[in-house]
């Protein structure tokens, strides 16, 4: 993990949000934020950040969708999406990772486990 690398954060829940927001603060990441997932497709074609972490279930757009619209352009295709969710079965995992999810992130989860995945995908 490199200060000054972005993460696109897409997600309307407060608690999660402040929790990226402070451990990229801590961090030196460059945090960008949506709210729905059309305004994540385009902001990630703006900005083509280092990672983006979604929530399964993002107004507009959702994860699902957002991931494979990523994917399909050269641009964004080499962008790391790690989806935040409550527990996936296997099925489900495996779907999304068809769909071009990289990793998942499971709800409860801390700023440690967070912080994890940043090091995972960051490098």
């Amino acid at each position: 993990m490199k200060e000054g690398q972005t993460i696109l954060l897409v997600d309307y829940n407060e608690s999660v949000i402040e929790t990226v927001r402070k451990l990229a603060n801590q961090t030196g990441l460059r945090l960008l934020f949506a709210e729905d997932g059309q305004e994540g497709l385009d902001l990630a074609k703006a900005e083509l950040p280092d990672l983006v972490i979604i929530r399964k279930d993002v107004p507009i757009l959702d994860a699902l969708s957002m991931s494979v619209l990523l994917k399909q352009s050269p641009e964004t295709d080499n962008i790391p999406v790690v989806l935040i969710c409550t527990v996936a079965s296997s099925s489900e995992r495996e779907r999304l990772h068809d769909a071009g999810c990289s990793d998942f992130i499971e709800e409860p989860f801390t700023a440690n486990d967070l912080l994890q995945r940043l090091e995972d995908w960051l490098p």
